[in-house]
């Protein structure tokens, strides 16, 4: 069973409000239920159909509307029964029901849940496409693809609709806006999401593949097939609008369903939107370039510290000896305070300049960076004074404008095994960094 972190009582208090999912429910659940078994046949269908009036209504206008984006018209529920077939009738009924249902939800956080009906048939119809595609379960990808943002509906009963609009101001969506959310209310939209299908759906892949949308409490897991396919189409969606997407999300998407960002051009295509919408590689160039943002420090160029980390973890288990160094500028906040942010990017972009020239350079935050230099014990003590001498040679003293001249102080860690811990080289050297500073900068 999938298990979730224990609700507080506003959680649990809005979920008896809120109460089980109608569009799980009533005419839904019994085409669900007929379209499962082998002697139901469509005469069954149409007339279950037929029996909900205000239900025969809604799925013929959902079926022949532009979202639905069907090529052929259908005047009866019979003829929409026999040109769509029994798996494709529950898909479609589903849609039409969540589309009417977010569409006029009650009450709520407006600037939260935006344009829910909509995103929610577009998530669908991709996470459906990816698992065709894919060879993953396609009613759950579909299911989960077309409730994964209800937790939108969930959260403002919970917690207040001025404590999500304020989320969402400040994050609209995606990773970012589900990471403020778990930090301020303790749960993001997608457990939430989770909780409240569960109530009505208690399947267990549809749950998960809800829950993980956006990668799950750590923000970059992808537990199942089902779960990526929920995650690609999400990222489809987000970029044939033009919008942002998770690069760590979709990587670990695509990682679990063992494919490329050509994949994201493949399932827009064939879901019948790339002509229209993005030419074809669009969306794999958009991608490649929010990778290369994702690795890239945008100040200085260099790696970021994920992207360095693990370009070190590779430099580690390939060449075993060398040295972990961490340069931090000395005089930095001088001349911050005395001469403004801009003269302090220029000191950065000049130190990262230097340090690349040495061996393997990042930049870990701030104003401080870090270099892997391949060698012998004493390869990173060399390139230590080498960074400090170059770095002094390029730096103009006058900028500092106090007691502390430009330069660099460096803490080394020696690598003499294969199965060194980067992260435990990291913390070695950052004591040795901060053991030489009381002791004299530039050293």
């Amino acid at each position: 069973m999938l298990r979730s972190p224990k609700p507080d009582t506003r959680v649990l208090e809005a979920l008896h409000r809120i109460g089980a999912l109608p569009v799980l429910g009533g005419t839904v659940a019994r085409i669900r239920a007929l379209a499962e078994d082998p002697h139901g046949t469509t005469a069954d269908l149409v007339t279950v159909v037929e029996s909900d009036e205000a239900f025969s209504a809604n799925l013929l206008r959902y079926a022949n509307s532009a979202a639905a984006a069907r090529p052929i018209r259908a005047r009866t529920i019979r003829q929409a029964i026999t040109l769509t077939g029994r798996r494709r009738l529950v898909r479609i009924a589903l849609e039409a029901e969540t589309y009417r249902f977010l569409e006029h939800f009650p009450g709520g956080a407006s600037v939260s849940r935006g344009q829910l009906h909509v995103h929610a048939v577009n998530v669908a119809a991709y996470s459906l496409t990816t698992a065709e595609l894919c060879g993953a379960h396609g009613d759950t990808a579909h299911l989960a693809g077309l409730l994964h943002d209800v937790g939108k509906l969930l959260m403002p009963a919970a917690f207040g609709v001025a404590a999500i609009e304020r989320i969402a101001r400040e994050a609209a969506s995606g990773a970012a806006r589900a990471a403020l959310e778990r930090r301020r209310l303790g749960m993001d939209h997608a457990a939430a999401g989770a909780m409240l299908v569960g109530l009505s759906d208690p399947h267990d892949e549809v749950m998960r593949a809800i829950a993980y949308h956006h990668g799950g409490p750590g923000g970059d897991a992808s537990p199942t097939p089902e779960a990526a396919c929920v995650q690609i189409g999400n990222a489809v969606a987000h970029l044939l609008n033009e919008g942002e997407t998770d690069w760590t999300v979709l990587n670990a998407a695509l990682e679990r369903l063992g494919r490329g960002p050509d994949l994201l051009d493949e399932v827009a295509e064939r879901a019948g939107v790339a002509a229209a919408v993005a030419p074809h590689g669009e969306l794999a160039d958009q991608v490649g370039r929010l990778e290369a943002v994702a690795h890239t420090d945008d100040l200085t160029g260099l790696a970021n510290r994920r992207a360095w980390i693990e370009a070190v973890r590779r430099e580690v288990a390939a060449h075993g000896g060398g040295a972990l160094l961490i340069c931090d500028v000395d005089g930095f906040k001088a001349v911050n305070d005395g001469h403004g942010h801009r003269a302090g990017d220029l000191v950065l972009t000049e130190v990262a300049r230097v340090l690349s020239r040495h061996g393997l350079a990042g930049r870990l935050g701030g104003d401080e960076f870090g270099v892997w230099v391949a060698g012998d014990g004493e390869a990173g003590h060399r390139t230590a004074r080498a960074i400090m001498d170059d770095v002094a040679g390029s730096l103009p003293e006058p900028l500092a404008g106090g007691t502390t001249p430009l330069g660099v102080s460096v803490g080394v860690a020696t690598v003499t095994e294969a199965d060194a811990d980067v992260m435990e080289l990291l913390e070695v050297a950052d004591r040795e960094l901060y053991a030489v500073k009381p002791g004299g900068r530039r050293r």
